[in-house]
């Protein structure tokens, strides 16, 4: 049986018995790596839209409500635990208020494929899943989408993450990631919800190529804090340390 903690304790009793050595993080190596990969995709990326989704996770924390379109006023809906519709206009099938957690545009470098198509039960559908890039200052889920400037939209998947460890503690993504890449993402069809969110597909290309309009093009990164909504954090407060 354990025993109590002390009362009082703030830290652990320094000084080990074995003869084995923590070495102190290296905060400015993490730094500059984080520095560098960046600065690749300010070089050979692309502006992109990323549509961050409420999840399952967001509403047990409090952070948003059912959507009161397609489940609030549906008893029906709520007793199977499921949207009536989706292709709601308010959730975009997510079944939360609103649909989506944060509309950010980030630099982001896409591997290549060629399109092809396949017949399936549903009908003909768009294949090649493709790898994405971009910055370590937001978290992705399953269910959010990437939007091109070239009008492409695609479902993520979580992705996997790069992280510099130079000592020993736990890797917290704000602090010590310094990639995101996207392991596989998956061009939508136009039918898909996720191209009722918004931006419509003819301002993607207005907003996202308008910086790199030549006259215009300065050589340094646009703010884009104008089209951006962001209603809840980008990184969960567990990994934010």
């Amino acid at each position: 049986m354990n025993a109590p903690l002390p009362p009082g304790l703030v830290v652990p009793v320094r000084g080990a018995v074995q003869p084995y050595r923590l070495p102190v993080r290296q905060d400015w190596a993490v730094a500059t790596e984080r520095q560098r990969n960046s600065q690749a995709l300010y070089l050979i990326g692309e502006w992109c839209f990323f549509a961050l989704m409420w999840h399952l996770e967001d509403f047990q924390n409090g952070l948003v409500v059912r959507c009161l379109t397609c489940w609030g006023q549906d008893p029906v809906a709520a007793a199977y635990g499921q949207g009536n519709q989706n292709r709601c206009p308010s959730c975009y099938g997510t079944t939360f208020e609103g649909g989506y957690k944060a509309l950010i545009i980030r630099p982001a470098a896409f591997g290549d494929t060629d399109e092809g198509e396949t017949r399936t039960s549903r009908g003909v559908a768009r294949g090649g899943d493709i790898t994405v890039e971009s910055t370590p200052d937001f978290r992705v889920r399953s269910g959010d989408y990437v939007f091109r400037a070239s009008g492409e939209r695609y479902y993520l998947r979580v992705p996997d993450r790069v992280t510099a460890r130079t000592g020993f503690g736990a890797p917290y993504q704000s602090s010590a990631a310094i990639g995101y890449n996207h392991a596989r993402a998956a061009d939508e069809d136009p039918t898909s919800p996720a191209y009722m969110i918004p931006p419509p597909a003819n301002r993607l290309p207005q907003i996202l190529n308008a910086p790199l309009t030549p006259g215009v093009f300065d050589g340094t990164p646009a703010n884009f804090s104008a089209f951006e909504i962001v209603r809840a954090p980008l990184i969960p407060m567990a990994d934010r340390a």
